[in-house]
């Protein structure tokens, strides 16, 4: 499949809807999942998630067919081991600045030939723990291997990440690349919008596809109208807590109203 054919299989339509999830729970998960966005990323970098914790995650989104992709700490063949066989449909690669580090992520997603991720198939939740033997033979034809672009070096190098074979999606991360090239997302979404313009141009003329973490002054919507086929339009902590302040804020109560 070519990686637009992949994220419509994993979300089931492109432009796809992408929660974030950054809570280590398999409940809020659960009802993530129910909120009828295409894909949930559950954020294993900056959120306080374990392998276990990881694996409930994983096993509470599915049943609601949202595609799911586990962001990783780190560009490690342990770490991307842990999400795929958890059941993910794949992973989101942080901080990545070249087209060696590219093909080190390819290299840790995908079965041989084309990778080295290590063979368990009767031990894992990904093969229902050995009850789908064709699982590795169809895994390298179907995972999402998305690597995030977030600095200047990573983009300076962008073209020849997005060439590289097996990376199906370029990622923009705005928020650490506008603090690796000191900028401020507020008030200089104007670059941020050319950053982005110059990894969707490079990922399409490489056939791949372009997600994006939205900034201040730029809308999901926006973004999808200009390229995006992955588009985060939520996350769990943001709307948590988003979500109590506002309710607390909206009724205003005194001692004489309660008394």
């Amino acid at each position: 499949m070519t990686p637009r054919e992949k994220l419509e299989a994993l979300g089931g339509r492109v432009p796809a809807r992408c929660i974030w999830l950054g809570l280590p729970s398999g409940t809020t998960a659960e009802i993530a999942g129910h909120a009828g966005a295409e894909i949930a990323v559950i954020d294993a970098e900056h959120g306080p998630i374990g392998v276990e914790r990881l694996a409930e995650m994983v096993r509470a989104l599915l049943p609601s067919r949202t595609g799911v992709l586990v962001r990783v700490g780190e560009l490690s063949e342990a770490r991307i081991k842990h999400a795929l066989d958890s059941g993910a449909g794949g992973v989101l690669i942080p901080y990545v600045e070249s087209a060696g580090e590219a093909e080190a992520a390819v290299r840790a997603s995908l079965y041989p030939p084309h990778g080295a991720r290590g063979q368990a198939g009767a031990v894992i939740r990904a093969t229902g723990y050995g009850r789908d033997p064709g699982y590795a033979e169809t895994w390298n034809d179907r995972a999402v291997v998305a690597v995030q672009i977030e600095s200047h070096k990573g983009l300076t190098n962008v073209r020849s990440i997005a060439e590289v074979e097996g990376v199906d999606m370029l990622f923009f991360g705005p928020f650490d690349y506008a603090q690796d090239a000191g900028l401020d997302p507020a008030t200089d979404g104007a670059v941020l919008w050319e950053v982005f313009g110059q990894i969707a141009t490079a990922a399409r003329e490489a056939g791949k596809t372009v997600g994006v973490f939205p900034w201040p002054n730029a809308a999901p919507a926006e973004l999808a109208a200009a390229g995006a086929d992955l588009v985060t339009v939520a996350s769990d902590v943001a709307t948590l807590s988003g979500g109590l302040e506002a309710a607390v804020q909206a009724i205003s109560l005194s001692i004489s109203d309660v008394s």
